[in-house]
């Protein structure tokens, strides 16, 4: 259905030795679904979960075009299902993040919302979504910042930009 193990390695996921990328991730996915922890499913899994958090922590890592590739291939996947007369939307969400026990997260902020009048600590979340009336699947997203002096609360680090 979504052809793990073709999209991996366009996201710039790749192993080159021990268990194969797809088989981590499929494990890593059903073990979110099943609601276990890595800590709990590493009996089953045949890799310690020193293995998963490497991979997972890899700064080569898109994150944002694994999420893009993956709904490319679910609303592909979906559109069997769906009348063709049912209508089809993008839809961009700008939501509040909160933080509140948050302290020395990078990149804070008091974020002002809108629906309660006051601010909040946290970040800005900003969501390109695909809906048919029905499903709603997240394709891109971006958590902002501000860049107003005086609602900066978390230390920003200096980026070199040569990574993801």
């Amino acid at each position: 259905m979504v052809h793990l193990p073709a999209i991996l390695p366009r996201a710039n996921i790749t192993k080159t030795r021990g268990v194969r990328g797809a088989v981590l991730f499929e494990w890593l996915l059903t073990t979110i679904f099943n609601r276990y922890s890595i800590y709990r499913a590493e009996e089953s899994a045949g890799f310690s979960k020193r293995t998963a958090r490497n991979c997972l922590n890899n700064v080569h890592t898109n994150w944002q075009r694994l999420v893009l590739l993956v709904g490319i291939q679910l609303i592909e996947y979906i559109q069997n299902f769906t009348d063709a007369r049912r209508r089809q939307a993008l839809i961009i969400d700008d939501s509040l993040f909160k933080r509140e026990f948050s302290k020395k997260t990078e990149l804070l902020a008091r974020v002002f919302n809108h629906d309660q009048k006051r601010y909040f600590r946290g970040f800005r979340t900003l969501t390109l979504g695909w809906s048919d009336g029905n499903t709603f699947l997240p394709l891109q997203f971006a958590l902002m910042s501000t860049r107003n002096i005086k609602n900066q609360l978390g230390r920003f680090k200096s980026v070199d930009c040569r990574s993801l």
